[in-house]
């Protein structure tokens, strides 16, 4: 399959369709406060580069860092479409992400995700790429419903 990874738009039609779906599907995964997917604007917002994986014209996922200061930035909203999914395109859309940040000067990337089930595949990927456990950083505090990351890179 041809994919692309491009930079995007957080505002654009497509990419409000991706994040609207991709927080439908957090809801059900834990309580209002534990969940920390960024909306449309908070993705527009400063110090955040949103990205738009691309199978022809169909935008079939998404992934986003952001600046935390001091080189580090914050993985976000990293999903693929269901229908594409078990593919390896989020590993390839994590390994361009990674890539990204470090040409961009950042020498650490962490993330938070969480601990249900859902959540038990993007472990498995972001561990087999180097993350490991860390605590809660930036405005995260300790949760039973996430865990924490942290990979050196650059």
């Amino acid at each position: 399959m041809d994919i692309r990874m491009i930079e995007a738009d957080p505002l654009a039609e497509s990419m409000q369709l991706m994040v609207r779906e991709h927080l439908t599907d957090m809801a059900p995964t834990a309580p209002q406060e534990s969940r920390h997917a960024m909306d449309a604007s908070a993705l527009a917002g400063e110090g955040v580069t949103l990205f738009q994986v691309c199978s022809g014209d169909t935008v079939i996922g998404m992934g986003a860092f952001k600046d935390l200061g001091g080189q580090v930035a914050e993985l976000k909203s990293m999903r693929v479409s269901p229908e594409f999914r078990g593919q390896g395109i989020g590993r390839r859309l994590l390994d361009e992400l990674i890539g990204c940040a470090a040409l961009r000067g950042f020498t650490q990337l962490c993330l938070e995700t969480g601990t249900h089930e859902y959540f038990t595949a993007a472990r498995r990927m972001y561990q087999s790429a180097g993350f490991t456990l860390c605590p809660p950083f930036g405005d995260y505090q300790l949760d039973e419903n996430s865990v924490y990351y942290r990979r050196a890179i650059g």
